[in-house]
Formats: structure tokens, sequence, C-alpha cells
């Protein structure tokens, strides 16, 4: 007697009995039974399936869980002691783990580092590649009398090296000299940074200079740029989650409100300015699903 085991209209196993004892066939009570016995063990193998399907899915949150973990680490517990610029950043990941970054980077003589990057995709995939970017950026910007430019082309191919060819970011990195009161940058298919100008008019200067992304292209050549700083100019360097965060409606954030945010925002504390803004952000969002990482960076000069 062959008797079918069945989960959810699918046959998960069969129940096989040989030829009853002297004899010709089973009755229909027994094969009633059977019928009975069969439905219990369909779904005794079931739940098996479930709780070993269970069982993986926590080792997974596990290893996401401790995954994000590392990832709070890479960025930077807080901004470098300097007296001529006050700086703030903040990231809220769309997902447990993010593929955006941002660091502060105290280089010494009175040089401090700034850094904004985006990875193209997201989850746990991503964030392996932003953990190569910051190590390939702390490794490069502390060496003496390299040119914007070329640390960009470095970290270009050092990334193109690393990871597949559809794997790339955008990035952003800027160089403050507190002495000379001056900012050079590189941008590397981010994008443009917003530079107010608070001593003057509020007027508001991009900063797209420089090059392609990285790790695409593995001969792709950059330039820099340099500008001076003036007391009260604000600049806000972005990922392109914030701009594009839609509203319930599924209308973006967009680039003027975040001008116009930053314009009624500069004359409180960075500090202060970070949290209006994140709370505008959230705000403007509400319930609505959050695609992409929301990153940003403040510099105030003193």
């Amino acid at each position: 007697l062959a008797v079918p085991l069945l989960a959810k209209n699918e046959i998960a196993g069969i129940l096989l009995l040989g030829p009853p004892v002297a004899r010709a066939e089973y009755s229909a009570a027994e094969k009633r039974a059977l019928q009975n016995c069969a439905a219990q063990f369909a779904l005794m193998l079931e739940n098996a399936r479930l709780t070993d399907r269970m069982v993986e899915q926590e080792k997974l949150n596990r290893d996401i869980q401790l995954a994000a973990e590392v990832q709070k680490r890479l960025f930077p517990d807080k901004p470098p002691a300097t007296a001529a610029v006050t700086l703030a950043g903040m990231s809220l990941p769309a997902r447990s783990v993010g593929g955006d970054y941002y660091d502060f980077l105290d280089l010494g003589d009175q040089r401090i580092g700034i850094a904004l990057a985006d990875v193209a995709g997201k989850g746990v995939a991503a964030a392996l590649i932003m953990s190569v970017v910051q190590a390939s950026l702390r490794i490069l910007a502390t060496e003496e009398n390299v040119s914007l430019a070329t640390l960009a082309a470095r970290m270009n191919r050092f990334l193109h090296r690393s990871t597949g060819s559809n794997a790339y970011a955008t990035f952003f990195y800027a160089e403050i000299d507190e002495r000379a009161r001056q900012l050079r940058y590189v941008n590397a298919g981010h994008n443009p940074p917003c530079l107010l100008r608070c001593a003057a008019d509020q007027s508001i200067e991009e900063l797209p200079a420089g090059g392609t992304v990285i790790g695409l292209f593995p001969k792709s050549k950059y330039e820099e740029a340099a500008l001076d700083l003036h007391p009260g100019d604000v600049l806000i360097a972005f990922t392109d989650g914030v701009p594009e965060a839609q509203n319930p409606k599924e209308e973006e954030f967009g680039e003027e409100r975040l001008r116009d945010l930053l314009r009624r925002s500069a004359h409180l504390p960075v500090g202060e300015m970070a949290s209006m803004i994140s709370s505008e952000l959230k705000n403007w969002i509400d319930d609505a699903a959050q695609y992409d990482d929301l990153t940003f960076i403040l510099m105030k000069v003193n």
C-alpha cells in the first residue's frame, strides 16, 4: 500500500507498507487510519523544514546584525578638534547595513580631511565595498605631497582591482588647510556639494570639479580645485539619497528644498544644523518607504 504525504498540495513523501499478514488487502478502516497518519507525518516533515529555515534565517540575521555593528565602527566617533572649522556628519541607512560612507581625518600639520562616498547597490555587498573605500582612503590620505587628483586616481585603480567589474562608488574628498583657510577638493562622480557663502549674500557655490566614479574604469583621470574659506561659510556634502528622498505622495525632497533648508539653518551650530536637516528629512519621508541611504556631512567655518 502506498499512501502519499501531502503538504500544501505537494507530495512531501510516500508511506509504503507491505502486504498485510494472512490477508489479501488492508481493510477500509485501516486505510482511513493510514491516511490520517499520513497527514500527521506530512505535517511533521513540513514543521521540520520550517524549523531548519528559521534556524538558517536566525543565523543570517545575526550575521547582518554583526555586519551592521562593524559598519557603525567604520564611521568616525567624533570630528577632529580644529579651531578653523566645525564638522558634523550623519547617516541613516535604508537597511540594517548601508552603502554610504563618510569620514573625518586628522592629517596633522593643521590639515583636516573630509570624505563622502556612495557605493552602488545596497546591503552587505555594498557595505563590503564601502570598507574597501575607507581602508584605501585612510592609507593614501596619510602620504605626503600627494595631490588629490592622484589620490582619487589611485583609489580608482585599487577599487577596480579589488572588486568586480560592475562595482563602483561616487566619491568626494576635500582637505582643509587651517592656516591658509583654504579648501582643496576632488569630486569623483558625486553630487556636487553646496558651499553657502554666509558672509556675502547667502549665495551657493557648487563643487563639481573632479572626474568620473571610482572603480569602474581602470585608467580614469581626475582634477582637483581649490577655494578660499571665510567666516560663516557652510559646506554640505550629501549622497543622492537625500535629494531623492520621497514622501508618501512620491514627491522627491529635491536639491532646492535642501538649499533652502541650508540657508534657514546656517545661523545654528553645526550639531543643531545636522539635527534640523535630519528631522526635516524624516518628516518629509513620514511613513513612506526609504529606498536609499541618507548621508550628509556639514562644515562651518569659524
